[in-house]
């Protein structure tokens, strides 16, 4: 995977807020849903992502219960005037919840709401909960011709390049 083709994911995937979730029933049913979410870099540690999710939503009863998760990231549609032109990625992985009371979640919610600021008031809600999640793999779509599959080493990578000087 070209240099170009890292960076344009690693921007796919921060420039971007929202994602199809997919996670798992109990009886094994695929289910997709809507989230928003925000990349988590820490020192020490494979970038990320948070999610705050309502503990009244299937999808996160899903997590709970240990569902695997699924999430499609695609670039806007503005201006495009062929869909299925359009950079996207799917990324593999799995989600833990951050209790309040972890020493890792104030650092968490400041990361969470630099990113979608607007989401403050979920916190005061105490059905919402923030999950920290691990991804696995990645999938992406860069354009025609354009496909890589990264495991969760090569994916890391692609999340921690940096811009041309």
């Amino acid at each position: 995977m070209r240099y170009e083709d890292r960076l344009a994911l690693r921007r796919l995937i921060e420039e971007q807020q929202a994602a199809a979730l997919g996670t798992v029933t109990p009886d094994g049913v695929p289910f997709v849903s809507y989230v928003l979410y925000a990349v988590e870099r820490r020192d020490g540690h494979t970038p990320g992502l948070l999610l705050l999710l309502s503990r009244l939503a299937a999808h996160t009863n899903h997590l709970l219960a240990g569902s695997p998760l699924s999430l499609l990231i695609t670039a806007s549609p503005q201006g495009v005037t062929d869909p299925q032109a359009l950079a996207r990625v799917t990324l593999q992985g799995s989600a833990q919840d951050i209790p309040r009371h972890s020493p890792d979640f104030p650092t968490a919610q400041s990361i969470y709401l630099q990113r979608l600021p607007a989401q403050q008031h979920l916190f005061a809600l105490p059905d919402f909960t923030l999950f920290r999640v691990t991804l696995h793999e990645a999938r992406y779509i860069g354009g025609f011709g354009r496909a890589f599959t990264l495991d969760a080493a090569r994916l890391a990578e692609a999340l921690m390049v940096t811009e041309p000087a």
